[in-house]
């Protein structure tokens, strides 16, 4: 349902062969934006630094965006997150999770240690390098 425009540019670039003209982001974007015209489901939404690429036909609001935007650095998020982060009431965080769950934009993690959280794949691939390494943490950077 949602994969970074990075990931996106680098699939199709992979599909097209060497010898093919290279396809910028832009050129991702305009597409998308295109297709979008034609409610075929496709949309963009700015997440931080970079954009997502929604290729499900379901209707993402503000709310949804802001917890995309807050799951970021991590992948996830859980309620108490979004609470203390947002200052949302427990039945809003709750609607706006079971949404992204519904729509198959997130995955549940229930055997979290302290509580639930809610996975976003969509982000995975912004938690770890080119070669899908873990990126080290800062200060234990590798000599």
């Amino acid at each position: 349902g949602l994969i970074t425009l990075e990931e996106l540019q680098q699939q199709v670039l992979k599909g097209r062969g060497k010898f093919a003209q290279d396809v910028s982001q832009d050129d991702l974007l305009r597409a998308i934006k295109k297709l979008k015209v034609l409610g075929s489901g496709f949309g963009i939404i700015p997440v931080g630094g970079t954009f997502l690429v929604q290729s499900v036909p379901a209707e993402l609001n503000m709310d949804h965006t802001v917890v995309l935007q807050l799951a970021e650095k991590k992948g996830f998020v859980t309620v108490s997150e979004i609470r203390a982060s947002l200052k949302w009431e427990t039945e809003r965080a709750k609607q706006v999770l079971e949404h992204l769950l519904k729509e198959g934009m997130a995955w549940l993690d229930s055997q979290a240690p302290a509580e639930p959280q809610f996975w976003l794949p969509a982000l995975f691939s912004e938690l770890h390098g080119q070669d899908g390494a873990p990126e080290p943490a800062p200060g234990n950077a590798e000599p």
